[in-house]
């Protein structure tokens, strides 16, 4: 089932998800070709040959990230290498010359993970320079950038209006945010490499396709030399057609060998949704085809009265996995605690509307709170708010594993009765003698009644004085700023940054 999904599953103007919805179909014309023009020889005097990031393309529901091409002197010294190879001369002087091998039918150059040589030459340091400086421009007129860009691709190919959402406000603001995030961070090829393969990953859920890449190129080239100002010339211009060519190659490349392996998207039947607080439900779906993921890990999901808009929920049931691959759940369905938040459209949808029948899709399973069962080290788990969901997930799993590890888990809310989960996780305890719950309250109402045993305090300032922390691995999860506070206090008890788990928005994940 699996292997036939991505037909199946084809998602764009004119498919049968959209009919079902009634949305009208757009005809889709002739792609554009993208010029790409080749990559300049390294540039001597002592610029250094590593690659630095270029910025990634602006596509529906995502943002743009930089990618770090293979490195410029590894790509010359392969190309040597293989000329030797070819004249039949040895490549070094104890070595023989390794015989050709062409490469693997699926792989592109400089795709991460993919099977193949080394990749294209990438963007120089001078063109990285050029492109900071186009950014730096630009950004105290972000809005009026994007809004160019949109309109530009809208009115040259109006059927690509369909691949995004009907409110296009967050959308035009996350776009350039993450742009300036992912500049940012450019220094750090791995990470950006693992966030580009993410990208196509989730392009593929909106119905992108290789053909659509050419016009959101010349879109973001028509925005960038409109209001760059003095910083566009011929030099900026040829650093950003690098830079979007090699990005494109990857991006098209990536997305073509997940769907070898992967659905674009699954569809999930509502089978029951329980209030658990005023604006609080646990949402139950089964999947039409089996779900793998891994406990801590979260997934996007669209409702059909919202198309094209995703929101990401963590997984809160266990999934039957190894730590080498990833398994669907353990009883077939799929557990999300979702909190209906003031204007959020999904939230809402499935907390106040969605019945059992209902079908929803999700998109696959992301992020990298994912705890190793083999492991002995104590573990920490912090969650805050329905944050405390992925971590009922990595329990049951680690109880299922048959792990033995200590494992401390600090569960907080701003009040006592938000703690909806107490109940199932003191059951917990009581049954797994390796589990210690301590839940937080952040402000207790005068005259409720807590849970024995019950600190007061935010998260991170009840994690201050507990512990000593050293030796143990952490997983962090709950709202952003609970995340950072509670991060930079495990940083300070000597915990590695290495060995702390979560997920937040400013890495391109909820």
């Amino acid at each position: 089932m699996i292997a036939n999904a991505p037909a199946l599953n084809w998602v764009g103007p004119d498919d049968e998800w959209t009919r079902a919805w009634a949305a009208p179909a757009a005809s889709v014309g002739p792609p554009a070709p993208l010029p790409i023009a080749p990559a300049p020889a390294p540039t001597p005097q002592g610029i250094p040959a590593a690659p630095l990031p270029p910025p990634p393309m602006p596509l529906p529901g995502s943002v743009v990230a930089v990618v770090p091409l293979s490195s410029r002197q590894r790509a010359a010294s392969a190309q040597k290498a293989a000329q030797r190879a070819t004249a039949g001369q040895p490549t070094s002087a104890h070595q023989p010359t390794a015989p050709h091998r062409p490469p693997h039918p699926t792989a592109a150059p400089g795709v991460p993970g993919a099977a193949g040589g080394v990749g294209p030459i990438g963007p120089t340091p001078q063109d990285i320079v050029l492109i900071r400086r186009s950014l730096a421009v630009i950004e105290p007129i972000a809005d009026r950038a994007t809004a160019h860009f949109y309109a530009v691709l809208f009115l040259a190919r109006p059927e690509l209006r369909a691949l995004f959402p009907a409110a296009m406000d967050v959308q035009r603001d996350r776009l350039f945010r993450a742009l300036l995030a992912a500049g940012r961070a450019a220094d750090n090829p791995p990470e950006l490499a693992a966030y580009l393969e993410k990208l196509a990953r989730g392009h593929r859920r909106y119905g992108v396709r290789d053909e659509h890449y050419a016009p959101v190129g010349a879109a973001l080239r028509a925005a960038l030399e409109r209001y760059c100002g003095r910083e566009w010339n011929a030099d900026t211009a040829q650093a950003w057609d690098r830079v979007y060519a090699g990005v494109s190659q990857v991006m098209m490349a990536a997305a073509a060998h997940d769907a070898q392996i992967s659905p674009a998207w699954w569809q999930g039947e509502v089978q029951s949704v329980e209030a658990v607080t005023r604006d609080i439900a646990v949402v139950t779906l089964r999947t039409d085809h089996p779900y793998p993921y891994r406990s801590g890990q979260y997934a996007s999901v669209e409702v059909p009265w919202w198309p094209r808009v995703w929101r990401n929920y963590s997984l809160a049931s266990p999934s039957a996995a190894s730590p080498a691959s990833a398994g669907a759940a353990a009883d077939g369905l799929l557990r999300l605690h979702v909190k209906a938040v003031p204007a959020g459209w999904v939230s809402n949808a499935l907390v106040h509307r969605a019945q059992p029948g209902d079908v929803v899709r999700l998109g696959p399973a992301q992020g990298r709170m994912v705890v190793d069962p083999q492991q002995q080290d104590p573990l920490l788990l912090v969650g805050g708010g329905t944050g405390v969901a992925p971590l009922l997930a990595i329990v049951e799993e680690l109880a299922l594993a048959g792990a033995r590890r200590t494992v401390e888990l600090h569960y907080g809310a701003r009040r006592a009765e938000e703690l909806y989960a107490l109940t199932a996780l003191q059951e917990l305890d009581r049954r797994l003698p390796w589990l210690s719950v301590r839940p937080a309250v952040a402000e207790p109402a005068p005259g409720t009644a807590t849970a024995p045993g019950t600190e007061r305090g935010l998260l991170s300032e009840v994690i201050a004085r507990s512990g000593p922390w050293e030796g143990y691995r952490a997983c962090l999860s709950g709202p952003s700023a609970m995340i950072r506070r509670t991060r930079a206090v495990l940083a300070d008890a000597g915990v590695p940054a290495e060995h702390m788990l979560y997920d937040l928005e400013e890495d391109g994940q909820p």
